[in-house]
């Protein structure tokens, strides 16, 4: 489980999995983790990969792979690790980005992950990125490409999508799900990848979404969810720095006590549990500024 262990995550059923692959590509990238003590990848980052790429016979055992973590935690270089591998591992596969804009969708291709592919060792298996404005895309020399999504209705429609990866769902809602899921339907091999951190009021779809991937690993109702969550219990003192190293799967690897601490002393309590203890509007202390939770429900008869 990694130096970390998931608040909610799904069992492992088969002992053949792509997670290596996908570190692998993670190295050729060049994505090292800065801690010193891991090859490449973070332990959370290599437990996703294992789990969320599972197989039997080259058939991936799960089409929905949902993951929500931290801010800051590492997603972008878990989800480029993955489309780039599913590129490379296999001629003429349509993969699709969405983030909550297009627009964030095009400079996360153009700023982030591009620059990373140019590089790389990689870089030869690339085609220079389509940059015209709307028709953002990237292309491999075996015919795989990578298209962007909007958050609309309309994404995804005249694709027939391979895999499809959906950044900062908190900010999404149910069209862009219900338009693309249909674009993968004649591939047996197709997979969604949903990432994000805890949303707020306004974020219904992304909270059924957590829902539902928590009762599937409570109860295994639905072997085809690969679902992962790091997140702070509501009966565990998120402000304690002492409880982070069992919720922040980042803490050491990537980002340090002190910088929590520092944002954690000027940001608004909610906004930080939500950033930095993956916890919902409900989970996290709003709404008992003047009387503490707990409190209120010791008084209770």
């Amino acid at each position: 489980m990694g130096d970390c262990p998931p608040r909610y995550a799904m069992r492992r059923t088969s002992r053949d999995t792509y997670g290596p692959a996908l570190v692998a590509t993670a190295k050729q990238l060049g994505l090292v983790c800065p801690c010193g003590r891991c090859e490449s990848l973070m332990p959370w980052q290599v437990l996703v990969a294992d789990g969320a790429l599972e197989h039997v016979a080259g058939r991936l055992l799960h089409r929905n792979v949902r993951v929500t973590v931290p801010r800051q935690s590492g997603k972008t270089t878990l989800m480029l690790s993955a489309f780039v591998r599913r590129m490379l591992a296999t001629p003429r596969q349509t993969v699709a980005y969405g983030a909550q804009t297009r627009l964030a969708a095009r400079a996360k291709l153009l700023e982030t992950f591009w620059p990373i592919i140019e590089g790389s060792p990689l870089r030869p298996m690339f085609e220079r990125p389509y940059r015209a404005m709307g028709s953002e895309s990237l292309q491999t020399v075996n015919g795989s490409r990578l298209v962007l999504l909007s958050a609309e209705e309309t994404a995804g429609h005249g694709e027939t999508l391979d895999f499809v990866v959906l950044d900062e769902c908190w900010a999404m809602g149910p069209a862009v799900e219900q338009a693309v899921r249909p674009a993968m339907v004649t591939r047996p091999n197709a997979q969604m990848w949903q990432l994000s951190t805890a949303g707020n009021a306004k974020s219904a779809w992304w909270r059924d979404q957590v829902d539902a991937g928590r009762l599937a690993t409570e109860t295994g109702a639905d072997s085809r969810l690969a679902y992962f969550e790091w997140s702070c219990p509501t009966d565990v003192d998120a402000s304690d720095p002492a409880t982070w190293p069992s919720f922040m799967p980042a803490l050491g690897h990537t980002i340090n006590e002190e910088i929590v601490q520092a944002d954690m002393d000027v940001m608004k309590a909610t906004e930080w549990r939500r950033a930095y203890a993956n916890q919902w509007p409900d989970e996290s202390d709003e709404g008992w500024a003047v009387i503490p939770q707990d409190v209120w429900g010791a008084s209770a008869v």
